[in-house]
């Protein structure tokens, strides 16, 4: 077998549940190359962390301090992980620039950039016949444009840029009563400085187990592994909202079918995830999302029983690729047991709490072969807190 290490960028969840999937696959740490140090990997003995100020946001600093960790580890092949898109777009800028050997399962340069904007994906979707919200992409100019009515749900189309700016009813999305309302909430996102673009789109029906999640990878000879969660409790935090908190198996072979579809309408190589929502009305499946990396959650992949990091590196290092889909209940968490049960939707009490989910539960940053006393009382402080932010208990 050659040389190779997992180089992941970033210290955030996402990149702990990275390392965590290397660690498991092949008991070896991964290199993991940031701004800082972030709550994941506070105290970690899973990975090699190296850190240097403003890795993230300036070019120059990313591509000299990836070659300088990567020349510690001679004779190496790496295979990049990337947390967001912000990542992976400056990794993309860059990536000719590096000076090492390397693999990437994302999309190349020209692909990334068109699928990076909702917007782009949404005409895709239109292309190939995918059922999507009914969408409108408004830009500062085009306010009086709108036209869609009843509820709706907003979210910017250049998310990164989105975030940086700083204004009172700042939010990932907002759900609204109708139009009248979104023009105001538009003036005013618009009026703070924010200069991309808006989808507004038809509000999907449905709340609590009606949004599912796909995690896959699409192989280099096309095989695709994939992963089906049901999401049964989501963030409701401005900043977070949407964001999953628990995520449970699921068998429904529609939603398997609808990425498989898309990804190879694509021809899209690497990891990928997809947000779907059932609507709870007309039982109509709408697709709202494809992330190109594999999303926060990922490691219900694991549980599910498909080691999506495994099945990267051994394709894009080996060239030995399978086609597997998840057959294990499970169920991830991102916080307790005793928390969430009090939240859960009762009809939803006994899919949380059946014996065999139970059993294969996980928060991906609570790791057996990584505790310590400090490490353990941080993160414990760290959910009890998220907590009292979320549901105020």
């Amino acid at each position: 077998m050659n040389k190779f290490k997992a180089l992941i960028l970033g210290t955030d969840h996402n990149s702990y549940a990275v390392a965590r999937s290397y660690m498991e696959a092949f008991d070896d740490k991964a290199v993991v190359v940031g701004s800082a140090v972030l709550l994941p990997f506070y105290h970690s003995k899973i990975a090699d962390v190296y850190t240097r100020k403003s890795f993230s946001m300036d070019d120059e600093i990313f591509v000299d301090f990836l070659n300088e960790v990567a020349n510690k580890y001679p004779d190496t092949s790496f295979v990049f992980f990337a947390p967001t898109e912000a990542y992976i777009d400056i990794l993309i800028r860059n990536i000719d620039k590096l000076n090492f050997d390397y693999r990437c399962p994302y999309p190349e340069k020209e692909m990334s950039e068109k699928l990076i904007l909702k917007s782009n994906f949404h005409e895709f979707l239109e292309k190939i016949k995918v059922p999507y919200p009914k969408t409108q992409i408004i830009n500062r100019d085009k306010i009086e444009s709108l036209t869609l009515d009843g509820e709706l749900f907003m979210k910017a189309d250049q998310y990164e840029d989105f975030v940086l700016i700083d204004f009172a009813q700042k939010q990932k999305g907002y759900r609204v009563s109708g139009k009248d309302e979104a023009k105001k909430l538009l003036k005013i996102i618009f009026q703070a400085g924010y200069k991309g673009n808006m989808l507004v789109q038809t509000y999907i029906n449905g709340e609590a187990g009606f949004e599912y999640s796909i995690n896959g990878y699409r192989a280099h000879d096309g095989k695709i592994s994939m992963v089906l969660a049901r999401n049964i409790v989501s963030d409701k935090r401005e900043m977070w909202v949407g964001n999953h908190i628990v995520q449970v198996d699921s068998k429904d072979q529609r939603f398997y079918a609808l990425a498989k579809k898309i990804v190879n309408e694509l021809d899209y190589h690497g990891l990928f995830n997809f947000d779907f929502k059932l609507d709870e009305k007309t039982g109509q499946i709408y697709t709202l999302e494809m992330n190109i990396r594999q999303g926060r959650t990922f490691y219900y992949a694991i549980l599910g029983g498909v080691n999506l990091i495994e099945i990267a590196i051994k394709d894009m290092i080996l060239k030995e690729s399978v086609e597997k889909r998840g057959e294990n209940k499970f169920r991830l968490m991102t916080l307790t047991e005793n928390c969430l049960k009090n939240h859960v939707k009762k009809s939803l009490l006994d899919e949380f709490l059946e014996e065999k989910r139970v059993k294969n539960s996980a928060n991906p940053i609570i790791y057996d072969k990584d505790r310590s006393l400090t490490r353990n009382f941080r993160i414990k402080e760290s959910i009890n807190k998220l907590e009292k932010e979320i549901f105020g208990n």
